[in-house]
């Protein structure tokens, strides 16, 4: 059974130096805590008044991959240097004399219209089929591009 009990407040009075002890309950570089205190763990499933404690394992962030998600870099690319940054596209269509390629990511899809075999426009919408920000759509392709 979890027991949930408030906490004391963050800061306190050691009455016997007439100091303030912050969050790191120290005083004066001394720890206001007695020594046995301060060496309890944080992460125990007991806490000082017997009561059971719930105890989470620590998040471990994953490292954002960095990448140049500016989609103003796609116009004027030619189909080579397209393929070599998203790879083949999922689709093309040709609509005279346009040519569109899409690319599909995990929460939206991204086309790229070709007049005279360069991109010059750049469109992205959502799995509503909703206009959204391009640089985001952009950003999901190239990261799962990178991921093995």
């Amino acid at each position: 059974m979890l027991k949930i009990t408030e906490l004391p407040p963050a800061t306190s009075v050691d009455r016997t130096q007439g100091s303030v002890a912050g969050e790191t309950g120290r005083v004066d570089g001394k720890s206001s805590k007695p020594e046995a205190e301060a060496e309890t763990s944080v992460t125990g499933d007991i806490g000082p008044e017997g009561e059971e404690l719930a105890s989470l394992p620590p998040e471990k962030a994953k490292p954002e991959l960095e990448v140049d998600d500016n989609p103003e870099q796609l116009i004027g690319l030619d189909a080579a240097g397209l393929e070599e940054l998203l790879g083949t596209p999922k689709l093309i269509r040709q609509e005279s004399p346009a040519e569109i390629w899409q690319y599909n990511a995990a929460d939206c899809v991204l086309d790229l219209v070709f007049y005279d075999a360069l991109t010059s426009y750049v469109e992205a919408r959502n799995a509503a089929v909703q206009p959204m920000d391009k640089r985001s759509c952009f950003r999901s392709l190239l990261l799962a591009r990178q991921r093995p």
